[in-house]
């Protein structure tokens, strides 16, 4: 944009804030709702209807919802009900350059209770309860609780597997919370391999038998009496050498935890020595060798749980072989018994040969098969690699069943912190939630096929989610030594002149949260569940030469709400995506530091920060483990929400090897286009008489749009996936995009490196970054 036209744009911006106002009148801000608001209105006053009007409504777009004239926009509340949710709703509209919000809250739930801290000690839990309307009474354990007049409460509590608060407001409705103590065990996850999961275990087998070295089978082989006729003849037959081509197994899921194998084998070549006596003291020694055109060996490989293990065994061995032709090297002196010895040779090849296909079972099938699955029981520690913070976690077999052409195995759970943090304070418990574990049948609810799947209880993402939290994992720093982002002249793009801030200026800001994060699953387009993290406190700290220290400016303790989605990491852990903008509630803010700030300021730096902040938070939230077969990688094909109650987490997919991904071609990405928008933005500031000022900034590239494709050299198998980080900070989830959107820019220069990856989970080697700098026009 030139130079003259920022001008125009920012004098016009001026024009209109003196002539036009805009003001949203329904729903009033802060109204309580028994029932979805029934019309919105927003009200302009100038001389035409705005042509900048945006509406949105808990961030999602809503502006053809509404009639528009000069003088209002109007939409009924039938319209616009699929956009409102029980609790917190936010309505946001600009025009002429001008923004309003309006909070309103639809109260279709009971109270929620908020654990702040509990003493393990002194067994006493603090915390509050929070309602839309009123709170009428709270009880824990079937004993009532006594609150404040602001609703909060201290009170002991008994050291149990659960507590359960039950609380009531004045509209007569009730909620109920459980919350798991961290030494729970839950059958948390179920794991399912289908009839096409198996299929690799097949191509391995096959490779394995085709190539395997079968001397030691044959060195152990015993030898075997042929003939003895009163000591006339005395024949015994040693094999001496076994070999096969072509051999193909077949592995079919059966009922009742059975896998039946069948294998077959062309070319089958025995090789054999014959020794003893003819004659009673003539001694005789002869070899020869035994050729089949075909051999067919089955057997049940029952699979079972042991000691928190799978465990295989074998039953029902058969051997079927076609009619064998016999060569003998030397006949002389076995012509007349030659018959007798063929037959006796043919009679105990059936004991033979199920001897070796037993040896071939135990040294190379079993073995094959017990690394294809010995990765599903996981025992593990996940450690933060800055501070040394971990989480243990085990996932272990505690039921497994076969039907419908797959095998499921139940796993019971436990994620928890050995050393919580000394600086955080610690939790009652997870929020728990009623229901077993969704049990995933042959096919996704679209009725698409896949390999591998597993289904993960809410109450283990809970679990997992309170762990990192009391280990110290999500309390941070936001710093330029982190956040290159994290500068005084970054913050330019919502700080007003009137704001003693200066560009030589150092800002630091600290996140402590008073509460672990939990999510809800609910079915929904794109989105697994909510992410709500509440009473999450920041700190905003300056640093100016002339204090020669940092001094606190402010501290706002606030609630946050995220859709959240969900991918599978390649080292075998769930993936939460916290890509799009938080809904925000600040609760509580003390402003008595050395430079008087506005109030939306303040917002301002949680609206810009929190976004930034998001993506690095969701790293640390890679403690849920999937359960993983040997050498291969699951590629997420799709998710869904069931269960009880919604309380699991479906992903299904496909299994790639680990040698196919290693051996397949890179895909690259293709920036198509970039689009930036000019934004508008009103700030506040508090001038040297203590008046509070308001200007109008323009914001270059304060939105950026990046449009993406590529090149996939697998197209026939999938579609490319992308990821992508800005200012060299956390990854982003694997997903398909086409479009990449970037909100809430702080000031200076941004990079945005995206990467591909193949059906073939192959990554590019080397990924384009796009450049651009943010800046702002007074």
């Amino acid at each position: 944009m030139t130079l003259i036209k920022r001008c125009i744009l920012l004098l016009t911006a001026a024009v209109l804030a003196a002539c036009n106002n805009v003001e949203i009148t329904a729903p009033e801000h802060s109204s309580v709702h028994a029932e979805k608001p029934g019309d919105f209105r927003i009200v302009f006053s100038g001389n035409s209807a705005p042509d900048d009007l945006k509406i949105q409504l808990n961030n999602v777009d809503v502006t053809d919802q509404f009639v528009v004239s000069k003088a209002e926009a109007y939409a009924y509340g039938s319209d616009l009900e699929g956009s409102v949710f029980g609790g917190r709703n936010v309505l946001w509209v600009r025009a002429f350059n001008k923004t309003d919000r309006a909070t309103f809250y639809y109260d279709n739930a009971g109270p929620v209770v908020h654990i702040l801290e509990a003493d393990h000690d002194s067994r006493t839990v603090t915390g509050y309860v929070s309602d839309d309307s009123l709170v009428e009474s709270l009880v824990l354990d079937g004993v009532g609780v006594d609150l404040d007049l602001t609703n909060n409460f201290s009170v002991s509590y008994a050291d149990q597997p659960f507590n359960t608060f039950t609380a009531t407001d004045s509209l007569g409705r009730t909620s109920t919370s459980v919350f798991a103590r961290d030494d729970n065990e839950f059958n948390g996850i179920s794991a399912r391999l289908n009839q096409g999961g198996f299929d690799f275990l097949t191509h391995a087998l096959e490779q394995e038998l085709n190539t395997m070295d079968l001397s030691d089978i044959v060195s152990e082989m015993e030898k075997v009496t042929l003939l003895n006729t009163l000591g006339l003849f005395n024949l015994d037959m040693t094999v001496t050498s076994l070999s096969f081509n072509d051999v193909g197994v077949d592995l079919t899921v059966l009922e009742n935890e059975r896998l039946d194998t069948d294998i077959q084998a062309r070319d089958v070549v025995l090789g054999f020595r014959l020794s003893g006596t003819i004659g009673f003291i003539l001694p005789y020694n002869s070899s020869g060798t035994m050729r089949f055109s075909s051999l067919q060996a089955g057997t049940d490989l029952l699979l079972d749980v042991r000691n928190s293990d799978l465990d295989i065994d074998l039953s029902n061995t058969s051997i079927n072989h076609s009619f064998p032709s016999i060569n003998f090297d030397n006949t002389s002196g076995i012509l007349n018994i030659l018959d007798a010895l063929t037959s006796a040779i043919v009679g105990v090849l059936a004991p033979i040969f199920e001897n070796v296909f037993i040896s071939i079972l135990e040294q190379v099938i079993v073995p094959v098969m017990s690394d294809f699955i010995k990765d599903i029981p996981i025992t593990l520690e996940v450690v933060n690699p800055d501070n040394a913070e971990a989480v243990n976690i085990y996932a272990l077999p505690t039921f497994l069943d076969s039907k419908n052409q797959g095998v499921s195995v139940d796993l019971g759970t436990r994620i928890w912190a050995p050393q919580p943090s000394q600086d955080i304070r610690r939790a009652l418990g997870s929020l728990y939630v009623e229901g077993d574990t969704l049990t995933m049948g042959p096919v996704t609810p679209n009725g698409k096929d896949f390999h591998f799947g597993a289904a993960i209880s809410a109450n283990v993402i809970n679990q997992a989610l309170m762990a990192t939290y009391e280990a110290g994992m999500l309390s941070t720093v936001i710093s330029e030594e982190y956040y290159p982002q994290a500068t005084a002249s970054a913050i330019s793009v919502y700080r007003s002149d009137d704001t003693d801030i200066q560009e030589a200026d150092e800002i630091r800001m600290t996140l402590a949260p008073s509460s672990a994060p939990y999510v809800t699953l609910m079915p929904a387009d794109g989105a697994a569940g909510a992410l709500a993290w509440y009473d999450v406190t920041l700190t905003f700290e300056l640093y100016k030469s002339r204090w020669g220290e940092f001094r606190t400016l402010f501290g706002t303790t606030f609630n946050l709400e995220i859709p959240f989605e969900v991918s599978s990491t390649e080292d075998g852990y769930l993936s939460i995506g916290l890509e799009q903008l938080p809904t925000l509630f600040i609760k509580d803010t003390d402003e008595s530091g050395m430079i008087r700030l506005t109030p939306e300021f303040i917002n301002a730096t949680l609206d810009y920060f929190m976004p930034l902040v998001m993506p690095e938070i969701a790293g640390h939230l890679k403690v849920v483990p999937l359960p993983r077969i040997y050498e291969h990688t699951l590629l997420m094909r799709d998710f869904w929400v069931g269960g009880e109650n919604n309380n699991s987490l479906a992903l299904a997919g496909d299994l790639i090897p680990v040698a196919v991904t290693a051996a397949a071609a890179a895909p690259s990405t293709d920036i198509a286009r970039v689009d930036s928008e000019d934004v508008a933005v009103q700030v506040t500031g508090i001038n040297s008489t203590g008046q509070t000022t308001s200007d109008v900034l323009l914001v270059n590239n304060g939105e950026v749009t990046i449009d993406v494709g590529g090149l996939n050299p697998d197209a026939n198998l999938g579609d490319l996936e992308q990821r992508y980080r800005v200012d060299g900070g956390a990854w982003s989830i694997w997903k398909q995009r086409e479009t990449i959107t970037l909100k809430r820019l702080l000031a200076g220069d941004h990079s945005v490196e995206i990467c591909s990856r193949s059906p073939l989970l192959k990554e590019e080697a080397s990924c384009p970054v796009v450049n651009f700098t943010t800046t702002v026009s007074r």
